[in-house]
């Protein structure tokens, strides 16, 4: 199986400052990430002056100012995006952004942008999704966060109508509360995207506290596994305290690449490393004492003991009442027509 695609969503942990996410690029390329995304919108066409905020941005930001106040405050200008794209590729990072407008869809749009992430609360946008369809794209990544598979399958039979091939796009199981509940985090709805779009990949993005759930879901099949990155949880904005920190991240990325090794494959087979401990850890049949040629084996004169390199025990019943052709001393590994050696 092909190596997990980890995302470094640095999204508007920014605060709008391009030093800052100058930084945050060097830094998760550091932790060991394969790409970065931003975010890239106008407030004004996102959000209404009447929209409130989230729940969880109040928690983090107080309620003083609008959702688009907020987020008036955390935009990143095209000429910062580009510069950013370019430095992150040039540390060998993948690196795009979600556009949660259809201005910043045609902006990216003339950047050809390949790789495309629709966010959760896009999934229900038919105009958005429609515009997505008249873009050559090489990969769409499509979070469903807060979707109905009937939702799901309603986006998705708009993307592949509009010309988007089924083998193009991946879903991401999502939930979109930051930080995820543990007991809403449910990464077995992996396994129901798996069934029920064998055709697609199937992703995970990670709101959760920690690293975890993302090797977890790796261990389930997940191949793209995103994650909010921050320097620094205590930082002003609606997303640090919910996103992951570099030790954090390089934690995850860490415990990802082992987590790829442990999954192995869905054979069950003697590996390796454990088929040279058949011999010291299996047991063969043995004289329990001194037995005399011409005697029958017996449960009163043989048992079982390590190593395992004679008679298997599963040949037990069978060797019941067979005469031994030698002497045996107590302990010896015994011999009979007949019966093979273990290998």
């Amino acid at each position: 199986m092909s190596s997990t695609y980890i995302i470094a969503e640095i999204g508007c942990n920014h605060n709008g400052d391009p030093k800052l996410a100058r930084k945050m690029v060097s830094t998760a390329q550091e932790c060991g990430v394969d790409a970065v995304k931003f975010q890239t919108f106008s407030a004004d066409a996102l959000i209404s002056r009447y929209a409130p905020k989230a729940e969880y941005q109040i928690v983090t930001t107080g309620d003083s100012d609008s959702q688009l106040e907020m987020t008036k405050a955390l935009e990143l200008g095209h000429k910062d995006l580009l510069e950013l794209v370019s430095f992150a590729r040039s540390l060998g990072l993948d690196a795009f952004s979600t556009a949660f407008d259809l201005g910043s869809m045609d902006f990216l749009a003339q950047q050809e942008q390949k790789t495309w992430k629709i966010p959760s609360g896009e999934i229900t946008n038919l105009p958005y999704l429609q515009q997505l369809t008249q873009i050559p794209v090489e990969r769409v990544l499509l979070s469903t966060g807060m979707a109905t598979l009937d939702e799901i399958s309603t986006a998705l039979e708009v993307l592949t109508s509009g010309g988007i091939e089924q083998g193009r796009i991946a879903l991401l199981h999502c939930n979109t509360e930051y930080p995820t509940p543990d007991c809403d985090v449910n990464l077995l709805a992996i396994r129901a995207l798996q069934d029920k779009y064998p055709g697609l990949e199937i992703g995970f993005s990670d709101h959760s506290v920690g690293a975890l759930a993302a090797a977890a879901a790796v261990a389930l099949g997940a191949s793209v596994i995103e994650k909010h990155f921050t320097l620094d949880k205590n930082l002003p904005g609606p997303d640090h305290k919910a996103s992951a920190t570099p030790e954090e991240l390089t934690e995850l990325c860490q415990n990802i690449r082992r987590m790829e090794l442990m999954r192995g494959s869905a054979e069950k087979k003697v590996t390796p490393s454990e088929a040279k401990n058949k011999i010291v850890a299996r047991k063969s049949i043995v004289a329990s004492k001194p037995i005399a040629r011409g005697e029958a084996f017996s449960e009163d004169n043989v048992t079982c003991k390590r190593p395992g390199n004679g008679i298997s025990p599963m040949c037990w019943n069978e060797l019941m009442g067979i005469t031994a052709m030698r002497d045996f001393e107590e302990d010896e590994l015994i011999v009979a027509e007949g019966f093979s050696w273990q290998e």
